[in-house]
């Protein structure tokens, strides 16, 4: 296998304990896109009763063609039973959470020429959707007002 992009795991929790279709659509849709490679994905349920169990994708029959994919590309186990148990502890009762391990493929070529000059990356933060939100909120405001400052 080549140089990989940068790697990110994506926590998704839901209430109940199954995954709608429409969610992996969209994951299906953005690699498609060519934006992001699935590598990875790991499920974990935690039943009313606070019972834990963890799955693999190839046991979902909606996730089957992508677990062939994730499989052909010999990158399965990067999360397994332990990683599952600490999830599971911080999951409520009647909940599902899927652990989803994408590759950056967009930032691929970067990430590879970063390494070649000796560098590596030093910190990596997503901004939580509450804080776009409210910049997004104080650019429309200022907008309105025709405040251009940079302040």
């Amino acid at each position: 296998m080549g140089e990989l992009g940068p790697v990110d795991a994506i926590v998704l929790g839901f209430p109940g304990q199954r995954l709608t279709r429409s969610v992996l659509d969209a994951v299906d849709e953005v690699e498609a896109r060519g934006d992001v490679r699935v590598i990875d994905m790991l499920i974990v349920v935690k039943d009313v009763h606070g019972e834990i169990t963890h799955h693999e994708i190839s046991e979902y029959d909606d996730l089957r063609d992508m677990a062939a994919e994730v499989a052909a590309r010999r990158m399965l186990g990067l999360a397994g039973e332990s990683d599952a148990e600490q999830i599971g502890l911080i999951m409520p009762p009647d909940s599902l959470v899927v652990v989803v391990f994408v590759e950056n493929v967009w930032a691929r070529e970067v990430a590879v020429r970063i390494r070649e000059a000796g560098g590596r990356l030093l910190s990596y933060t997503r901004l939580p959707q509450a804080t776009l939100d409210a910049m997004e909120d104080q650019i429309e405001t200022a907008a309105a007002y025709g405040d251009t400052s940079d302040d």
